[in-house]
């Protein structure tokens, strides 16, 4: 189902009734259109200009000698990439210890009065961008790091969780970069459209790493030298992070994690430690690896 602008209405694919683009299931027979995220990076609108950049980018890396690596990156990120969700020790050993709990968002957890919100500023500003990309579905995002490795950004939490491709490939989108960069580089605002071209579903990942990647290629580059240029951090501070943000609609459960590994450098409490432990011991005992 695609549609010819970005935000415009969807067509029911089974009893032809107008839908939102906003909406996942039907208002008027409840049949599931796809999560609204995925459907929003399928108009042809997005495609095309994703696809533009996309051959831009290759044509960037031949000009310079890099068009073997730009295939070979381009098929690493098809084959061996997924999204790794980094939360607290605390998430992890509540999700590993419980089977009926979801990973939930900021938004949600201070919704629920099950956490304290951020500062003045910041809790305006994260509420503010969630709205401006994603409207009134903003609630249901997950967030996380495209990866080509069991690592993520250790500026988010102190463990790692992979997730099983099978378990969100049909409700991930992708953004270029940081929701608040982009939406700061780009300088959008209420009622201002979203530029086409920097998002992607999960089956044009690739068009959109190497949109973003192709300049920083170099010849003999290997996946080692990719992950880094993928995700960077200095483990400190969020604004120095460079990454591909994974935007999944709706929560998971610990069945959805395939890897859980400690994020490196983290100065843990002694509850902290406690609570990683538990997590690491339950996912070892429910068959998971965490090496």
């Amino acid at each position: 189902m695609t549609s010819p602008v970005l935000g415009s209405q969807d067509t029911c694919s089974k009893c032809g009734a107008s839908l939102s683009a906003t909406l996942r299931h039907c208002p008027t027979c409840q049949t599931d259109a796809g999560a609204p995220n995925v459907r929003h990076c399928r108009t042809e609108g997005n495609l095309k200009a994703l696809k533009a950049r996309f051959d831009d980018a290759q044509s960037r890396a031949s000009a310079k000698g890099c068009l073997k690596e730009f295939g070979d990156l381009e098929a690493t990120i098809k084959n061996k990439s997924s999204v790794v969700v980094s939360m607290t020790a605390g998430m992890a050993k509540n999700l590993f210890e419980n089977p009926n709990v979801l990973y939930t968002n900021y938004e949600q957890l201070v919704g629920a009065n099950a956490r304290k919100p951020a500062g003045p500023d910041n809790d305006r500003h994260r509420c503010a961008v969630g709205g401006l990309l994603f409207g009134s579905y903003a609630n249901l995002i997950r967030y996380g790091a495209l990866s080509l490795t069991k690592e993520g950004l250790p500026t988010y939490g102190d463990v790692h969780c992979r997730l099983r491709s099978v378990t969100i490939d049909k409700r991930t989108s992708f953004l270029e970069t940081n929701s608040y960069r982009f939406v700061s580089d780009h300088k959008i605002v209420a009622g201002v459209k979203l530029p086409a071209g920097y998002m992607a579903c999960w089956e044009y990942r690739y068009h959109l790493v190497l949109a973003k990647l192709a300049d920083s290629l170099l010849v003999e580059q290997t996946e080692s030298d990719w992950q880094e240029i993928l995700i960077q951090s200095d483990g400190k501070d969020r604004k120095n992070d460079s990454f591909v943000e994974a935007h999944i609609y709706e929560g998971f459960d610990r069945n959805a994690i395939e890897s859980l590994v400690t994020a490196t450098g983290k100065k843990l409490s002694k509850s902290e430690k406690l609570d990683l432990d538990l997590a690491m011991n339950e996912f070892k005992r429910l068959g998971g690896k965490t090496k």
